[in-house]
C-alpha cells in the first residue's frame, strides 16, 4: 500500500470514527513517516478552508458509496496547496488511487478537480479557519477577533518545547534553543526526531508545552511534601513534582499510560521518591483516607487548547463532549477536595480554552467550599536571569488562561487553565 492511500485511509478514519491521529500513528509502515505526519496534521489544520474550495469547484458532492474520494481530494489538494511536492506527482497519484479504489469516472473527477485546485493555490495560503461548528462553540468565551487571532495559528507549525530538571542554561546551547523565565526551553525547527536529540538517552529533559510546565514552575516549597498527581500520564508535570523534590503518588486510570509514565521517568533518572498506581481516580479518592500536602488534578477534559499540536479536536470534539467532561471535573473537584490537608494545596488544571471546564468550574467549586481559598500565582517565582520573558495577560488575573496566540510571534502556546486553591478551614461547609 502506497504510503499516500496509508495517509487518505488513517484520514478517513480519523474523521468518521473521531479518533486520534497519535491511536493511528503504528498504522504508518512507510519509512518516510515525518512526510506522512505532515501531510495528516495539515490537512486537519486546513481542511476546513480546503473544504470550502472543493465545494465551490465540484458540481455534487461525493456519493456515500465512494465515500473515500473526499478524503483522497483533501490529502491531494493539501499537497497541491502547501507542500512542496511537483503537480504532477500529485495529481498522478492521486488519480490513480481513485482509480484503484472506485473506478475511471471518479479517477477523472479527481483530475479534473485537483487541477483547478492548483490554479486556486495563490489565494489559498493564508486560508486557515475553524470548521463551524468548533467556531460555534468558542463564540461563547470569545470575541469574534479572539477567535481570528486563534484561527491564526493554524498555519503555524508548532515548535518544540521542553523541560530540564536541571541545567537549563547548558541543555538550551547544547539544543540551540531560547530558554524562557519559567525554565522550558523552545526549539524552533529540531533537525532530528525528538529520541535522536541530543541529551533525551541521558534524560536531561523531557517535552512539555511551555503552557502545561507554567502551573509547577510557579509553585515553591514543594521539597519533602506529599503529593498526589491524578490524571498523571504521560508524566511531565509529575517529572517537574519530582524534580522539586516532592513526593509523589502518582495515578491514572490506563494501564499503558502509565506505563510510559513510568519508562519516562526512569529515563529521567526520578524514579525515585515516586509512587504510581493504575486506578480509577474517584474510586481512589473515595476508597482512600490518605490526606496530601499537594493535590494535582490534572483533570480530563475536551483538550481543545492543543488544536495546533492535535488539530483533529477542530473536528472530532462537540458541545456534548464538554458538557460530559465538565460533569467529571465537578465529581473529581469535589472528591479530591476531601484529600487535602488542612493548609494544603489544591492545583486543578485543564489544557481546555472553555470557561465551563475552567473559570467557571472553580468560580462554582469556591461557592459550595468556604474552606478553600484562591491563591494567585507569582510571577516573581519564575526568575531564571538572562531568559526570555513570557508575555501572557494571566499574571495580572486571579487564574492562570493562556491562549494560543500568546508569543505568537515565537510560534504560541498551548491554551491552559489553572488555578491554585489552599485549604485555610479544617472542616467543610
Amino acid at each position: 500500500m502506497s504510503l499516500r492511500l496509508q495517509c487518505v485511509l488513517i484520514l478517513q478514519k480519523i474523521l468518521e470514527e473521531n479518533l486520534f491521529f497519535n491511536a493511528l500513528k503504528e498504522e504508518l509502515n512507510s519509512k518516510d513517516k515525518p512526510f506522512a505526519n505532515r501531510l495528516i496534521l495539515t490537512a486537519l489544520r486546513r481542511k476546513a478552508a480546503v473544504d470550502k474550495l472543493l465545494s465551490s469547484l465540484m458540481r455534487k458532492p461525493v456519493s456515500a458509496k465512494y465515500n473515500i474520494i473526499k478524503y483522497v481530494l483533501l490529502a491531494g489538494s493539501v499537497e497541491l496547496l502547501y507542500m512542496q511536492t511537483p503537480d504532477y506527482a500529485v495529481i498522478n497519484e492521486y488519480v490513480e488511487m481513485a482509480k484503484s479504489q472506485t473506478d475511471r469516472f471518479c479517477a477523472g473527477m479527481v483530475n479534473a478537480v485537483l487541477r483547478n485546485v492548483l490554479k486556486n493555490k495563490e489565494n489559498m495560503e493564508n486560508q486557515a479557519f475553524f470548521p463551524k461548528s468548533f467556531a460555534a462553540l468558542l463564540k461563547k468565551d470569545y470575541t469574534p477577533a479572539q477567535i481570528k487571532k486563534m484561527e491564526e495559528m493554524l498555519k503555524i507549525l508548532p515548535p518544540l518545547d521542553i523541560f530540564c530538571k536541571e541545567k537549563p542554561i547548558q541543555v538550551a546551547k547544547m539544543l540551540g534553543g531560547d530558554l524562557y523565565e519559567n525554565g522550558s526551553i523552545r526549539v524552533l525547527n529540531p533537525k532530528a526526531n525528538i529520541s535522536l536529540l541530543s541529551g533525551y538517552d541521558e534524560g536531561l529533559w523531557w517535552v512539555q508545552d511551555m503552557a502545561a510546565s507554567l502551573p509547577i514552575s510557579l509553585l515553591q516549597n514543594l521539597k519533602g511534601k506529599k503529593v498526589l498527581d491524578l490524571c498523571a500520564a504521560p508524566g511531565g508535570k509529575t517529572a517537574q513534582l519530582l524534580s522539586k523534590g516532592a513526593f509523589v503518588t502518582a495515578l491514572d486510570i490506563s494501564e499503558s499510560r502509565l506505563s510510559t509514565l513510568k519508562e519516562n521517568m526512569a529515563r529521567l533518572k526520578l524514579s525515585e521518591n515516586l509512587t504510581t498506581l493504575c486506578e480509577d481516580a474517584l474510586c481512589f479518592l473515595t476508597d482512600r483516607p490518605e490526606m496530601f500536602d499537594l493535590i494535582l488534578l490534572d483533570a480530563p477534559c475536551s483538550a481543545t487548547g492543543t488544536f495546533r499540536r492535535h488539530p483533529e479536536i477542530l473536528h472530532i470534539k462537540k458541545a456534548d463532549d464538554v458538557t460530559k467532561q465538565s460533569i467529571l471535573q465537578q465529581r473529581l473537584l469535589e472528591a479530591a477536595a476531601k484529600r487535602v490537608a488542612f493548609w494544603g494545596k489544591l492545583l486543578y488544571c485543564t489544557c481546555s480554552l472553555f470557561q465551563i471546564e475552567g473559570e467557571t468550574q472553580i468560580e462554582l467549586f469556591l461557592k459550595e467550599h468556604s474552606e478553600f481559598a484562591l491563591k494567585t500565582f507569582d510571577r516573581r517565582h519564575l526568575n531564571f536571569p538572562n531568559a526570555k520573558k513570557i508575555d501572557l495577560t494571566f499574571f495580572d488575573k486571579k487564574f492562570l488562561r493562556t491562549l494560543p496566540y500568546d508569543i505568537k510571534i515565537e510560534g504560541g502556546i498551548d491554551g491552559f487553565f489553572a488555578a491554585f486553591l489552599e485549604r485555610v478551614e479544617k472542616k467543610e461547609k
